[in-house]
């Protein structure tokens, strides 16, 4: 299904020519459509729910702003949850409504945080991997001569891009000594995901991309019981996207200079606002 969406996409790429919005036409369309798929949201729908998530995920965006975008995502899970908890489907959703376990509000919460969880990150990372990559010629010279390089690669890009930039808060259950510091009991603790991920004292070379490291261990998605629910579909996404888009526009380059992408440096997932994208016919 995955390469289906994908393929897809990359003819509408096509079609569009060079000189395209890669992130208008492919990075967020894909896993927005995948998403929708497995939990069974109508197509006339995404559109619609990708706007509240991307307000919602705006850090400028204003009071009246978010409450409407909420209205509007509570609204569509009012309607849509109810009738398919009458008439559960073969899909994600409908696994979860004949578990039996979930009542119709946790049914509507977990709904809504699959669509923002594959709406937003995984379509920021997957355009930020081929910003990254068309950046460093010679790391995607290598996945081309070695496509089997690709799963780390992605582990790799995951790494060096972090695009959760603002961490993770932890909560101390007790007194701890740290580098120094002692963190009491109650304390917040804000994780600063970039930096872990970029620490010389866990990788060599550390801001150095390198699609052939081996040594990942990284927090991009999480760890322990706090790990990302849906890494693994996020990781399928990516190395089919990364894979099929290289391999279909073999030429793909930036039809600007880098230095006038636009960045969604005000959201919670850093990524491209647009990516225009040019290659040989």
């Amino acid at each position: 299904m995955i390469e289906r969406i994908v393929h897809e996409q990359l003819d509408d790429l096509e079609k569009a020519g060079p000189g395209a919005d890669l992130v208008e036409v492919f990075t967020e369309s894909v896993p927005s459509r995948v998403m929708c798929e497995m939990i069974g949201v109508p197509e006339s729908e995404r559109k619609t729910l990708q706007r509240h998530v991307e307000t919602l995920g705006r850090l400028s965006c204003t009071v009246p702003e978010a409450v409407a975008a909420v209205s509007g995502m509570s609204g569509f899970l009012s309607r849509f949850v109810p009738v398919r908890m009458d008439d559960p489907r073969d899909d994600l959703l409908g696994d979860l409504i004949r578990g039996g376990q979930l009542t119709e509000q946790e049914l509507m919460g977990m709904t809504a945080t699959l669509i923002t969880g594959a709406f937003d990150t995984t379509g920021n990372m997957l355009a930020m991997g081929v910003f990254t990559l068309l950046e460093h010629p010679d790391q995607l010279a290598k996945l081309r001569d070695d496509p089997e390089l690709m799963g780390t690669a992605v582990e790799e890009l995951l790494r060096f891009l972090t695009i959760s930039h603002l961490g993770a808060s932890r909560w101390a259950l007790e007194d701890v000594e740290f580098a120094g510091q002692t963190i009491k009991k109650g304390e917040v603790v804000t994780i600063a995901l970039p930096a872990v991920n970029r620490d010389p004292e866990r990788y060599d070379n550390p801001d150095q991309l390198d699609v052939g490291r081996t040594d990942h261990g990284h927090l991009a998605l999480g760890h322990g019981v706090h790990q990302c629910l849906g890494q693994h579909l996020a990781r399928t996404i990516l190395r089919i996207g990364y894979e099929a888009l290289f391999d279909r526009f073999p030429t793909l380059r930036l039809a600007v200079p880098s230095d006038e992408v636009q960045m969604r440096d005000d959201f919670v997932h850093y990524g491209p606002r647009s990516l225009p994208v040019t290659w040989d016919d």
